[in-house]
């Protein structure tokens, strides 16, 4: 553990190095009147700090020998959680924003938390129709359009 960590650590500093040096040749601005530099720039010191930290925890553990996957886990969950989001990427374009949220979140919900038919359907319409809601209104980003987009 202490090998992973020491090299991930060293890793995502590196990539932090990296993310400040480009996010300066960008203009930086203030915080009053933001430039294009200023997210990355934050992003790269926030992700420097956390890497720092991630190097002195390794430093101060012992070699202990560990596995894969944590004992408890159920992995039939995560196979299905990567399995629902790759077929959420693969209709997003197809179907629009909408459908394919609606979708992805009664998957998860019935097959990955195991929810009720009844609570699964709830928890989709009502996360699917609050996602689009901050993405569209709130933040008006443009959203792939589908068969409900129309609708709304």
């Amino acid at each position: 553990m202490k090998k992973f960590d020491t090299v991930s650590g060293l890793f995502l500093l590196i990539l932090s190095i990296a993310i400040c040096i480009g996010s300066l040749r960008l203009h930086v601005g203030t915080f009053r009147a933001p430039g294009a530099g200023l997210f990355p720039l934050v992003t790269g010191v926030v992700l420097g700090v956390f890497s720092i930290l991630i190097l002195l925890e390794a430093r101060r553990k012992a070699e202990e020998a560990i596995s894969f996957w944590v004992p408890g886990a159920d992995k039939k969950a995560i196979f299905l959680s990567f399995l629902f989001i790759l077929i959420y990427a693969l209709f997003l374009e197809r179907i629009g924003f909408l459908a394919a949220t609606f979708i992805f979140f009664f998957l998860i919900s019935r097959f990955v938390s195991k929810h009720r038919w009844a609570t699964a359907v709830f928890f989709a319409v009502v996360t699917s129709a609050a996602t689009y809601g901050v993405f569209k209104y709130l933040l008006r980003s443009p959203l792939p359009q589908g068969i409900l987009e129309g609708v709304f």
